[in-house]
């Protein structure tokens, strides 16, 4: 099966290569960004996708989202570095099949290809689950969140809070990392994938 690794560290797509050499994996082509992707998958016969979480252009996730948005269902895992809590779901909601984490096995990473590969999923069970408690906003936080949504730049915020852009910055945090995110756009997603928004 043909793979194609997104990841922006050269040492890690050289340890992919090494850890497919003798299966049944061969990685075809390589990616050092999301934006890269999609001109890739339409000369390159891809079967899986490797997606490394951090890009330098987005997350995994988002890149995900945005191939499934353009029809495009090439079975994915993401990986990431560390485990992270919530990661697995939201991963499994932009519609990927599967986690690895890169300080793992190289039977690890094939058994995930593996199943991803069928049509199955396979989470790694070292990221600990979202803590639907830490999900809940304050009210500050959702006005924060909210004028996100609808946009607004964070000196934006600030005048329509009537706060000072620092402030803006902490609401903002606490907010992502409630919502297990680290970019505008994905905390967006999350915030109306709970209802919270």
């Amino acid at each position: 099966m043909n793979v194609l690794v997104v990841d922006d560290d050269a040492m890690v797509r050289s340890w992919v290569r090494m850890a497919l050499e003798a299966s049944e994996f061969r990685v075809v082509a390589e990616a050092e960004s999301g934006s890269e992707v999609e001109a890739l998958l339409a000369v390159w016969p891809v079967d899986l996708l490797l997606v490394d979480y951090r890009l330098p252009d987005g997350t995994g996730t988002e890149l995900v989202r945005a191939l499934r948005l353009r029809g495009i269902d090439t079975p994915a895992v993401l990986m990431t570095a560390n485990p992270e809590s919530g990661f697995n779901e939201s991963v499994r909601d932009a519609a990927a099949q599967g986690t690895v984490l890169k300080t793992g096995s190289a039977e690890g990473l094939l058994g995930a290809l593996r199943r991803a590969g069928t049509g199955a999923t396979s989470f790694d069970v070292r990221h600990p689950r979202r803590d639907a408690r830490r999900a809940a906003l304050s009210p500050r936080e959702r006005e924060a969140m909210q004028l996100v949504a609808a946009g607004a730049t964070n000196p934006q915020i600030a005048d329509r809070l009537g706060v000072g852009r620092e402030t803006v910055k902490t609401l903002l945090s606490r907010a992502f990392g409630k919502l297990g995110t680290t970019r505008r756009a994905e905390a967006v997603s999350e915030a109306h994938r709970q209802g919270l928004l």
